[in-house]
């Protein structure tokens, strides 16, 4: 994403939440909830249900899946009765903002208070249709219609922004749109805007793929690589020859810590990562383990960590899959 948040929100209910934070411990516990500090040491996660939170050793952790909560009202109909439309339009617009018309296609539910919702709603289905060409996955039975908030104007989209991200106005201001549990939110431009396509995928990694984890990298690589493949002023090998040939390119391992990358750098340092997480996408996609992509999307789904990933997967250490990434653009 350009400027998704990495937050989750626990989703209280008496049976295994579909949507929060996985934590499981060396002994064979499983936690659900809401991871809410990395201190280095420690990981501070508060569980369903539980009013504070607990620190939690890394040495006791054997793994940590991050995810994003749905939202606060309960999906009685996949197509969105009358009671979820309202009580979705009450919870996402401001009574000022203007009458707010809905429309529906085979795959998305758009909320917009603008006059361009069926030109959204093509670009959504064409988003879907492409992204499923380049990671296919099963049509899900029952699947709830996604929804697209489109906000007549960019000021409307901060104020909904800031509120439910939790950040700051100015900060709400640095994004063009950002997807996050179930939807994706921007306000009225070109419905043809590389943005659409970049954020959709968020979305459909999440809702589609079911794919929550991978760190900050993973996430933004599979954005930015599909954009790049439909606009080719974005695909993200443009450039990276260079920065491997001068070993200028951020390594694999640093690569994995980044929480954020968006967060974890500034200016042309972030702007490079971000390319360079699409590059590492193209290169497991189309290199060297092509054929073995499926399985390097799955074990994200299954939290691996990448490390142990590689092994299974490739018979090769972290430092080994980097060689052959530089190789694959350095010929």
């Amino acid at each position: 994403m350009r400027t998704t948040p990495l937050l989750a929100c626990a989703l209280v209910i008496a049976v295994t939440p579909l949507f929060a934070d996985e934590l499981q411990l060396t002994g064979g516990k499983v936690i659900y909830g809401r991871l809410e500090a990395d201190t280095g040491r420690s990981l501070k996660f508060r569980e369903v249900g539980k009013k504070s939170s607990k620190s939690f050793p890394k040495s006791k952790v054997s793994r940590l899946v991050l995810t994003y909560s749905l939202p606060d009202f309960v999906y009685t109909d996949p197509n969105w009765s009358r009671e979820m439309v309202e009580a979705r339009t009450k919870q996402t617009f401001e009574p000022d903002w203007g009458n707010v018309e809905v429309y529906r296609s085979k795959h998305y539910v758009v909320f917009t208070n603008s006059s361009a919702g069926e030109r959204y709603l093509t670009t959504m289905e064409d988003i879907y249709d492409r992204f499923r060409k380049i990671f296919p996955f099963d049509e899900p039975v029952d699947a709830s219609l996604m929804p697209v908030f489109l906000f007549k104007t960019p000021d409307q989209y901060y104020a909904f922004y800031a509120h439910i991200a939790r950040i700051s106005l100015a900060a709400a201001k640095m994004s063009k749109g950002h997807a996050w549990r179930d939807y994706y939110a921007t306000y009225y431009d070109s419905p043809k805007d590389p943005t659409h396509y970049h954020e959709g995928a968020h979305q459909l990694v999440a809702n589609r793929l079911g794919i929550r984890g991978g760190g900050s990298w993973f996430q933004e690589g599979l954005a930015v690589y599909f954009e790049g493949t439909i606009f080719p002023g974005e695909d993200p090998s443009r450039g990276m020859k260079s920065l491997v040939r001068q070993r200028r390119h951020t390594p694999f391992p640093t690569m994995f810590s980044l929480r954020s990358l968006l967060h974890s750098s500034e200016g042309d340092l972030a702007r490079q990562r971000y390319q360079q997480a699409g590059a590492m996408i193209k290169f497991f996609a189309e290199g060297e383990y092509h054929d073995r992509f499926a399985g390097f999307l799955d074990a994200a789904r299954q939290g691996e960590t990448w490390e142990t990933a590689f092994q299974n997967l490739f018979s090769a250490s972290v430092s080994e899959v980097e060689e052959e990434f530089i190789k694959f653009y350095e010929t």
